[in-house]
C-alpha cells in the first residue's frame, strides 16, 4: 500500500490584478498576514475574539481538506490527516502529524504560527470541519516549537483541562482519562 500524497500544485491562485489570493477549491479568498501580527493579537484580544479567529481559519482548512477527502476518497486516518496537514500547511499555521495515545488523538503541529487557545481552536475547527463530527479541542503543551493539541470529545476534553489545571501532567492526564473509560 502507498502512502497517502498531499499534492499541492495550483492549490493557491494569486490573482495580482485583482489584487486577490484564492484556494483553487471553492472561492475561499486568503489575505496574507505576517505571524508577528497573529501572535500580537492573540496577546492583546480578548480569549473570545482569538478563539472566534482561531476556530474561522480552523474552518476554512478543514472545509479545504473535506473537499480533497471527497476527491480522494480517504478512508483510513492516516489519508484523512496528510489531506488535513497539506491544507493546513498551505494556510500557514504549521506541519502537522498525529499521536495516538491509546484511544486519545493528539494532533501535533510544529512551526505553527500561533499558540494556546488559537492553536487549539484551529485545529479542533479543522477536524471538526473535514470529519463533519463534532470535537474538542485542548492545548496539551507547548515547548520548543512544538505543540500538542487533544482531539476528544467535549466532555474528555473538560477533564483533561480540570487536570492539567490542577497540576497533572498532560501525558498522566490522558492517561487517567483512559482509566476512567471515557
Amino acid at each position: 500500500m502507498s502512502a497517502p500524497s498531499f499534492k499541492s500544485a495550483q492549490a493557491v491562485r494569486f490573482d495580482l490584478p485583482h489584487g486577490a489570493v484564492r484556494a483553487a477549491s471553492g472561492d475561499d479568498r486568503f489575505v496574507l498576514v505576517p505571524t508577528a501580527a497573529l501572535i500580537e493579537l492573540a496577546r492583546t484580544a480578548p480569549a473570545e475574539a482569538v478563539a472566534t479567529l482561531g476556530r474561522a481559519i480552523g474552518a476554512g482548512v478543514g472545509r479545504r481538506a473535506a473537499a480533497r477527502i471527497g476527491e480522494t476518497k480517504a478512508s483510513t486516518l492516516e489519508e484523512f490527516i496528510t489531506q488535513l496537514a497539506g491544507e493546513a500547511a498551505l494556510a500557514g499555521v504549521g506541519v502537522w502529524s498525529i499521536e495516538r495515545w491509546g484511544r486519545a488523538l493528539v494532533v501535533v503541529v510544529s512551526e505553527g504560527p500561533a499558540g494556546g487557545p488559537m492553536l487549539a481552536a484551529i485545529v479542533g475547527s479543522a477536524v471538526e470541519a473535514a470529519s463533519g463530527r463534532t470535537v474538542g479541542s485542548a492545548l496539551l503543551s507547548s515547548d520548543h516549537g512544538v505543540a500538542r493539541v487533544l482531539i476528544a470529545s467535549d466532555r474528555a476534553v473538560d477533564r483533561v483541562r480540570q487536570w492539567i489545571g490542577s497540576g497533572v501532567s498532560w501525558g498522566d492526564a490522558i492517561a487517567k482519562l483512559h482509566g476512567e473509560g471515557s
